[in-house]
């Protein structure tokens, strides 16, 4: 690989190239997933196998201890994805088409007997579609990227509705294909959806032809939504996630086992945890795993086993306790068996967000009330944030009040139906850049790290 090495500014910096003993070259240059690339090679041995490689990255998101989000990680890959024999004047040509994979720069090398000995490269371009582009107020629309840039410092998509900010892309554990997904916001007419690109600020950079990028790609792509007609205000949203929502390992073995008829839900649902291999006949007492404090102040984070009630096993060491999923923080807790000291069992079970209320009904002006539980307390899941109309508003947190949360708003615009969308976010991270913290992660339903949290969406009307 091309080692750079750091000059002063102005300087120019010295190059070292490895010592290749035969030269590549692909044709086009600049291209899209899906596109054919055609690799011509000189100066390889008469007769030798040579195979091709891609070269890439596979990206993924860095916590500590599944609850602190650090930051984006990219590790180098490699594929054999074309070979030819060379010639008797030593060349080889090969095409292939591009795969589905990050945009930005790629090397293309060339080995034989396992040892690399030529290289060249592309640019692959990112390529977007929207669908559908009309529909009544509230459809369901996708806005898709493929040819994400691999490199973190041009890896993020900043997306306007109607000129407002609305959230960003991202798509790091996707191979480089974003997707957001958002409802139509009114009234009906023409709406005008915008994408660029940074990942130094959480807002679009629009004077793309003053970026330093500006020769890699296009930014400022625009497409448009017609909204045909407003068929009134939606029920309360939330994507289902739940087969995705697993709890956490218990993380200790033992003699004694738990389990739940229902081991993920919302708040008051019903469930039932299910004991055996315990000691016969024997009163134990029940303990709910839970986080408490906040992070931002002195409080700080404490994780507490709080009593959960007891239960009597039968002469076969075995229980049945009914109860309903506790008005608690969302995400991951456990539900443990002990014994005085010994603990004897352990399992999981997970708090699912839910949509609770929102105001159906006001006048501009008037305050919408909305009230939503089972948010959690990591970096990954304590937060969501709030778009009205499609427009980023703010954020809320349910950290320091159990997951339950209660927020108002003012009603703007004109007379008809208005959308009120909650959708994931990371709260902070670790590493600077790229911003993508506490903003909208309209990608969120691919490609938020761990845990797939859903987005919640409300509608309500304005009557006057």
């Amino acid at each position: 690989m091309t080692t750079v090495e750091h000059s002063p500014a102005g300087a120019a910096a010295p190059v070292s190239w490895p010592g290749f003993s035969a030269k590549l070259a692909a044709a086009p240059y600049r291209l899209h997933i899906g596109h054919t690339v055609e690799v011509t090679g000189s100066g390889f041995a008469a007769g030798a196998t040579v195979g091709v490689f891609w070269h890439s990255v596979e990206g993924r998101y860095e916590l500590d201890g599944q609850t602190e989000f650090v930051g984006q990680r990219y590790e180098p890959v490699a594929a054999l994805i074309a070979a030819d024999v060379a010639s008797a004047t030593g060349e080889i040509r090969v095409s292939f088409q591009i795969p589905d994979d990050f945009g930005g720069p790629h090397d293309i090398r060339a080995r034989v007997d396992g040892v690399e000995v030529a290289q060249t490269g592309v640019m692959v371009l990112p390529r977007w579609s929207m669908a559908p582009t009309s529909g009544p107020l509230g459809t369901l629309v996708e806005l898709r990227v493929e040819g994400v840039d691999i490199r973190p410092a041009l890896n993020t998509w900043q997306v306007l509705w109607d000129n407002r900010y609305f959230g960003a892309m991202t798509a790091v554990t996707t191979d480089g294909v974003a997707t957001a997904r958002f409802r139509a916001a009114g009234p009906v007419g023409r709406h005008y959806i915008q994408a660029w690109n940074n990942s130094y600020n959480s807002a679009p950079y629009l004077a793309w032809d003053t970026s330093p990028f500006r020769d890699e790609f296009e930014s400022g792509v625009q497409f448009v939504f017609e909204v045909t007609e407003d068929a009134g205000a939606p029920l309360a949203q939330v994507d289902d996630f739940s087969l995705t929502d697993r709890p956490w390992d218990p993380g200790i073995e033992t003699s004694g086992r738990l389990w739940l008829s229902r081991d993920r839900g919302t708040v008051g649902e019903p469930t039932t945890l299910f004991g055996a291999h315990l000691p016969a006949n024997a009163a134990l007492e029940l303990f709910w795993t839970a986080a408490r404090g906040d992070r931002v102040t002195k409080a700080g984070i404490s994780h507490l086993s709080l009593p959960f009630g007891t239960v009597r096993t039968g002469s076969d060491g075995g229980f049945e306790h009914a109860f309903a999923i506790p008005d608690d923080l969302g995400g991951n807790h456990f539900i443990e068996v002990r014994q005085g000291e010994k603990l004897l069992a352990r399992t999981g079970l997970v708090i699912l967000p839910s949509a609770v209320s929102c105001t159906e009904r006001a006048r501009a002006g008037d305050r919408v009330d909305i009230h939503v539980k089972g948010l959690s307390w990591s970096t990954i899941d304590n937060t969501y944030t709030v778009t009205y109309d499609n427009a980023f508003m703010g954020y809320v947190c349910g950290f320091s009040t159990f997951g339950d949360v209660k927020f108002s708003l003012t009603a703007t615009g004109g007379p008809g139906t208005h959308l009120v969308d909650l959708y994931p976010t990371i709260y902070k991270g670790k590493d600077e850049t790229p911003k993508v913290y506490s903003v909208p992660q309209l990608t969120y339903a691919d490609d938020h790290p761990q845990r797939r949290t859903p987005a919640i969406r409300f509608s309500f009307e304005v009557t006057e």
